[in-house]
């Protein structure tokens, strides 16, 4: 597997991936866009390494929104499911 080069906050990279050249480049640009992002809303004196954390538990917290999301709809598509087999059911009996 070979490596793509990203820079994230001035720092080049290289970045060995399954995902393909073009979508490491995109994860690596929505980093650098989210950490510059949190430093731009007033956190200028952090750390690099600071913004990094915080630009990880801001995407942990999508992450887990979104997963969240995702199992309500899939509750509601089973819920959905089982009242249309039951309606189903009901009209072939």
């Amino acid at each position: 597997m070979k490596g793509v080069n990203v820079e994230i906050m001035g720092q080049s990279l290289t970045v060995a991936s399954d995902g393909g050249d073009d979508y490491v480049r995109e994860l690596a640009r929505a980093v650098d866009a989210r950490i510059r992002e949190i430093r731009g809303a007033g956190t200028q004196s952090v750390s690099s390494i600071h913004l990094a954390i915080l630009a990880a538990l801001n995407f942990a917290d999508e992450l887990e929104r979104l997963r969240l999301e995702h199992q309500a709809l899939v509750e509601r598509i089973e819920a959905m499911n089982k009242r249309l087999s039951a309606a189903i059911d009901a009209t072939q009996a």
